[in-house]
């Protein structure tokens, strides 16, 4: 039968898409009339003008535009013909060719030039008609230029009807077999007693406190953040402005996002190394902890950051490596303590928890920089980090482990918990059993796709800014506002009706809601001209997504394998991440060729594949055959 229903849904979208492109005739170009003025943007590497080369005519506009970029640009034409003005994180400048600037002209981002950061504008003389006066020709308008940000393609939504059909028959029909689909999660007698109300207990540590559960996985995803808002923003930002030059900046966020890219190697040697007297994961939080504030401390001291960057450079390493482990004992100490029902709900708390670090290192040292300095903007984050530790500091995981190395502790279970201890051999076995089990393999697959539908997130300024003409600092609001506002509220609805209903059950409403949204804004082009009615359903979808992402995160923590927990959930994060890279990938070429209603049906369709996906995994898989095979 879940064949059946794989093979239904791959024909339909065969069919759709096979149709859509079997058919080229069919697709309609819907701007013919428009097309003066071009939008230039900053690509992913944020190193590259997106696209690099246009073409057009006398008359028409190019619109330089980006908002909230790691690094500042600008757009400098090399004989002064035009200029953005200084280098901005967000910037919005247009020029308009007049009647006789024909020619070619090159332009350069100026801090980034020798990375290659350059363009070039082509314009065309405007020609002559049978009256003698210039005017632009339909022919010369858009013609199949693929430089244009925006395509003018549509395939009629004729083409994708079968596959969402299938889509929504396929939930119907799994809906009604909800038993055989395991789209409820049925807790043992112990587990729903803990739901009733006993689950906020008072005990000393992490397994036996709900409260303790929470508190210190919050703090400890709020110290997470707060070095990411830092670093990319307020450090890079003063480091701009003081005189650093590209190269150096450009080194700098390369060590910084190094220990994140290998983070995964964290994985097994903390499964691996361990001090069990004073927990399994706790030990290895409290290095990170430390490490985190010994390095911060340590760039307060550094004389004059302008002629030491290097030296900043390997200390944004260090403290990068001491973050990314600290994020991958967080997660294997949330599957080591989460009871099974508290997942959904506590992820949504915890990622809350990091984007309020983000916007305390970012936006709030940012602001408050210019009156109490960088020293003063690290010096500030060290009692907080200090804070922050307290938590695990005076957390034990289990009872009878020892607070401190040389606090009592009960030696029977420290006994215990060190015969326990695996050799690598043992662990590196452990890996390839959780990962043998189809749960887990369908987990691999979903977390692949899982972010394949975030290739819109480039392509939306386009649509505000260059189809609806709003100001930059009007979809800053609403983006930096409104939206991440909504977020927050995705994550906290994510995670209440996930304890209610189950986490795979909302992954696919979630989703199928979010589906919805796309079709209906797409569908929806003669409202794009509303305000009030772009920002509600962008905001309808910002919380779909972010219910479909913490119902996912909380259903990747449950098939996880608590003995390898550090490697197996974080191998989960990893290929999310790549998803997302994907999915960046995917924006130039979709956006290049079709408008944003069509650019809205494929976001649909990738988006369904999660559902896809997660109609075959046995949330309770991993539980149930590990407890099989010890008891064998």
């Amino acid at each position: 039968m879940q064949k059946g229903v794989v093979i239904f849904l791959a024909s339909m979208l065969l069919f759709s898409v096979g149709s859509a492109f079997a058919e080229d005739s069919q697709i309609i170009d819907v701007n013919e009339s428009e097309g003066e003025t071009f939008v230039v943007t900053v690509d992913s590497t944020n190193l590259r003008f997106s696209p690099d080369s246009i073409t057009l005519n006398e008359g028409d506009t190019v619109r330089f535009f980006w908002d909230g970029q790691l690094l500042a640009h600008n757009a400098v034409e090399n004989n002064g013909l035009f200029d953005s003005g200084d280098p901005e994180t967000s910037v919005d400048y247009s020029y308009t060719f007049a009647i006789g600037q024909n020619g070619t002209y090159e332009y350069v981002c100026e801090p980034h030039e020798a990375f290659g950061m350059v363009g070039t504008i082509i314009v065309n003389p405007l020609p002559v008609n049978d009256t003698g006066s210039s005017e632009p020709s339909p022919s010369d308008i858009n013609d199949d230029n693929e430089d244009v940000s925006i395509g003018d393609g549509s395939i009629p939504f004729l083409w994708f009807a079968p596959w969402f059909i299938g889509v929504f028959c396929v939930v119907g029909f799994v809906t009604i077999r909800k038993d055989r689909f395991q789209l409820g999660i049925i807790f043992d007698k112990d587990e729903q007693e803990l739901i009733e109300g006993s689950s906020e207990s008072d005990g000393e540590t992490l397994v036996d406190s709900y409260r303790a559960r929470v508190l210190t996985l919050c703090a400890l995803y709020v110290a997470q953040g707060l070095p990411s808002g830092f670093i990319t923003v307020t450090l890079v930002t003063y480091l701009v402005t003081i005189g650093v030059g590209v190269t150096e900046i450009a080194l700098l966020l390369t060590l910084s996002t190094l220990p994140w890219t290998f983070k995964f190697l964290w994985g097994p040697i903390i499964d691996r190394f361990q001090y069990p007297s004073m927990g399994r994961r706790r030990p290895w939080i409290l290095i990170a902890q430390s490490g985190m504030i010994i390095i911060l401390t340590s760039m307060l001291f550094v004389p004059d950051m302008a002629t030491n960057v290097s030296l900043i450079g390997i200390m944004v390493l260090a403290y990068n490596i001491f973050v990314s482990l600290q994020d991958v004992s967080t997660d294997a100490l949330a599957v080591d303590v989460l009871k099974p029902h508290e997942y959904e709900k506590v992820n949504s708390y915890m990622f809350t928890s990091k984007a309020i670090g983000v916007i305390i290192g970012g936006a709030g040292l940012g602001t408050i920089i210019g009156f109490i300095g960088i020293r003063g903007a690290i010096a500030l984050q060290i009692p907080i980090l200090i804070a922050i530790m307290l938590v695990p500091l005076f957390m034990t995981e289990r009872p009878g482990e020892r607070m401190f190395p040389w606090s009592e502790g009960n030696k029977s279970d420290i006994e215990k918990a060190k015969e326990d201890q695996k050799s690598f051999k043992q662990i590196l076995s452990n890996i390839k059993t959780a990962f043998s089990i189809r749960a887990a393999q369908y987990a691999v697959l979903l977390s692949i796709c899982g972010s394949f539908a975030s290739f819109l997130i480039p392509i939306l300024p386009s649509l505000f800014l260059l189809e609806l003409d709003w100001s930059a600092e009007e979809f800053n609001a609403t983006k930096g506002g409104i939206i991440m506002i909504m977020h927050i509220v995705g994550y906290i609805l994510g995670g209440q009706l996930g304890k209610w209903f189950g986490g795979k059950l909302v992954v696919i409403y979630s989703t199928l809601g979010a589906i919805i949204c796309l079709i209906v804004w797409g569908i929806a082009a003669p409202l794009w001209d509303s305000t009030f009615f772009m920002i509600l359903i962008w905001s309808i979808c910002t919380i779909m997504w972010g219910i479909v992402a913490i119902s996912m995160y909380s259903l990747l923590m449950r098939i996880t394998w608590s003995e390898v927990g550090g490697t197996q959930f974080t191998g989960y994060m990893a290929m999310l991440n790549l998803s997302a890279v994907i999915g960046y990938q995917l924006s130039g070429p979709i956006a290049n060729r079709y408008d944003f209603t069509t650019i809205f049906f494929i976001t649909a369709i990738l988006e369904s594949l999660i559902i896809l996906v997660v109609l075959f995994i046995d949330p309770e898989e991993t539980r149930r055959e590990m407890a099989k095979r010890i008891s064998e």
